[in-house]
């Protein structure tokens, strides 16, 4: 019932609902693995809500996971939690396989590196790359790609 009631705060629920939701997240995680379908709304809620407590789960799941999707709602999480997502994580998902994981990178990733600028360079000019990414990219370093 706990875990439901957390689940539905991940979803629902408001700032003040933090905790109940970081519990939630923390024993699904330690019950039932970073591949457990609970974690989803979990994950979302809390990115959603802020929740800077829930960085060294959320990077675990990011780590652990086999689902390139779940991958992806821990990067967006990470996002809006953690603040060394732009030199950290953020750099690794420039080269993830899911579209919507190489988009929050695209958005987030610190520009200081030279492999970062490369790599926003060619998702940029790839004819094959997702419009959502190309859009990422080039709202970060222009329309013709050197603006980096």
């Amino acid at each position: 019932l706990g875990a439901a009631a957390g689940r539905t705060l991940a979803c629902r629920g408001g700032a003040q609902d933090s905790e109940p939701v970081l519990w939630a997240l923390r024993e699904a995680v330690r019950g039932d693995g970073p591949d457990a379908p609970t974690l989803w709304p979990l994950v979302d809620g809390a990115g959603r809500l802020g929740i800077a407590c829930a960085v060294p789960v959320l990077r675990h799941i990011y780590r652990e996971t086999a689902s390139s999707h779940l991958r992806g709602h821990a990067a967006r999480a990470l996002a809006v939690t953690d603040p060394s997502f732009a030199a950290g994580f953020a750099v690794e998902c420039l080269w993830d396989c899911e579209e919507s994981t190489r988009e929050v990178a695209a958005r987030h990733a610190e520009t200081g590196d030279t492999r970062v600028v490369d790599q926003l360079r060619r998702l940029a000019a790839d004819p094959a790359e997702e419009a959502e990414v190309q859009t990422a990219v080039r709202a970060r370093i222009g329309p013709d790609a050197t603006a980096l």
